[in-house]
């Protein structure tokens, strides 16, 4: 063009080409400021201007995966302003929304220069991704947070019972064995619960021999999860007894093992709940009576993925989905869905797979012979060290011979030497 200008108009042509050129830079800038406002405004909250919560999930899902490449370490914390329904009872929500803003503007003041990422994770609740450093290090710092905010000043936090702005506080860190960001944030989010049930106003340290929630709420997940798999039972009886069944066996074996009282929750949950995916293959494939066709088995597998979402769309169950997703990889490499291998797979989906994999051999199913308990422990000792961890094999066996003697011949009912 700029060839053809000057050719044409001579110098005249050179000057609009400059004009043209300037022109285009300058419209190109104002594209580029608003797009880059526009994603801005998708990332911000608009009451706080935080980061909101997506995107406070993608940056986490995107740490964790650097973490567990470089093997570095860091941590989150949860916050939760107390009281905050009182003080919105007492002031109104426009006063209310002043404080968000406010506790906001703190947060951000205190951790701009540190590379911490500061979200409005949902209503009074926060979140800090802290980058290369402990639990310990994170709760100290927070702790400081909560000091400092407690002493200062902020009209109408003298009716709240601590007569100033508190916030509750649950720390938890990366950890090597997690298999996806998810299990961080639920760890976080009991840490959190834990120190609400602590009178408010601390700071807690994820600890399982510590954190555990009570009968109550335990039964009430149950029931929760109960209402799911319900929707099996209309579709395809098969599943959902056997659900019940894997159920059963994971409730008397995590007694067995040393696990920790949210490790033998989580491990009941998710063996209650492992196969909920089932409910998006169609009834034809599910109640077929002969084997399946290749093409028929690869949308047999996808029912893992589809249980997966099934129970992030739930919300409530996070820590679950290692055991959905995963409890069809194999020790050896050569399950799915993803080829997993080893102690790259979550410790409880390991156990899942004993579990649910006898269960699936001493079941009626419409196009395999059903194995009598003595055929099924055979194979279990068969397969162990190539599809099932070796080190639960014997144990889950031994579990099987003393609790269903009927059932088990006699040389089943001891480990093994």
């Amino acid at each position: 063009m700029l060839i053809i200008l000057i050719d044409n108009e001579g110098f005249f042509g050179l000057f609009l080409f400059t004009v043209l050129v300037v022109l285009l830079s300058i419209t190109f800038g104002k594209v580029l400021e608003w797009y880059q406002e526009m994603a801005n405004q998708a990332n911000k909250d608009y009451l706080t201007g935080l980061y909101n919560h997506g995107y406070f999930k993608d940056y986490l899902k995107e740490l964790f995966r650097e973490t567990k490449k470089t093997g570095a370490q860091f941590s989150i914390a949860f916050l939760d302003l107390d009281d905050f329904k009182k003080y919105n009872d007492y002031h109104g929500h426009v006063q209310g929304d002043r404080l968000l803003k406010f506790v906001g503007e703190f947060l951000r003041n205190e951790t701009k220069d540190l590379g911490y990422i500061v979200a409005r994770y949902g209503g009074e609740e926060f979140a800090i991704a802290l980058p290369r450093i402990t639990k310990h290090e994170a709760a100290a710092f927070m702790d400081q947070l909560r000091k400092k905010l407690n002493d200062t000043p902020f009209d109408g936090v003298d009716r709240l019972p601590y007569r100033c702005i508190s916030f509750s506080c649950g720390v938890a860190e990366y950890e090597s064995d997690m298999y996806e960001e998810s299990e961080l944030l639920h760890k976080a989010d009991q840490a959190l619960y834990y120190s609400k049930a602590q009178g408010k106003n601390n700071v807690q340290l994820y600890d399982a021999k510590r954190i555990s929630r009570d009968a109550l709420k335990f039964k009430e997940d149950l029931d929760a999860i109960e209402e799911q798999l319900k929707l099996l039972l209309y579709k395809d009886v098969y599943t959902y007894r056997h659900s019940k069944r894997v159920f059963k066996y994971a409730m008397e074996f995590s007694d067995r093992l040393t696990l920790t009282e949210e490790e033998k929750r989580t491990l009941v949950l998710g063996a209650l709940v492992h196969d909920i995916g089932k409910i998006e293959v169609s009834r034809d494939i599910i109640n077929k009576t002969s084997k399946l066709d290749p093409d028929e088995w690869e949308i047999m597998k996808k029912h893992v993925i589809w249980g997966k979402e099934i129970v992030l769309s739930d919300g409530r169950f996070e820590e679950v989905i290692p055991l959905v997703e995963l409890h069809h990889e194999r020790y050896d490499g050569r399950g799915y869905p993803y080829g997993l291998k080893g102690e790259e797979i979550p410790k409880l989906a390991r156990i899942l797979c004993i579990i649910d994999s006898f269960d699936a051999m001493t079941t009626d199913r419409p196009y395999q012979r059903t194995k009598t308990f003595s055929e099924a422990i055979v194979e279990l000792r068969r397969c162990s060290g190539t599809q099932f961890d070796p080190q639960y094999v014997e144990p889950f066996i031994q579990m099987i011979g003393e609790y269903y003697p009927e059932k088990v011949g006699n040389e089943n009912k001891t480990v093994s030497p």
